[in-house]
């Protein structure tokens, strides 16, 4: 991944492509974001700031706020097979 060409990468557990649920993984470059695509779930560092970032550099971009920023692909990786592993976004900001 990286912030500019290839941003984005959606992990869809269900059979339908409307799926509501779709897992996101947003930026590269060592900052990511995790989020629901049409809901309300997104990582979030209760640590971090509150401060705008921008993780996708070319069209239209994406924001979000430092507390929002992974910096450990361990933790994205341990976050995204936990959503991958059970479908739902219930228990995720537990992973450490």
């Amino acid at each position: 991944m990286d912030n500019y060409c290839f941003p984005i990468v959606e992990l869809n557990t269900g059979e339908s492509d409307e799926n509501e649920n779709l897992f996101n993984i947003c930026g590269g470059a060592g900052q990511w974001a995790l989020f629901q695509i049409m809901g309300d779930w997104q990582y979030e560092d209760p640590a971090g700031g509150e401060g705008e970032i921008r993780l996708w550099d070319s069209d239209q971009g994406y924001y979000c706020k430092e507390k929002n920023v992974l910096t450990d692909i361990e933790k994205v990786l341990r976050i995204t097979k936990g959503y991958y592993d059970t479908g739902t976004y219930e228990g995720l900001s537990s992973f450490k």
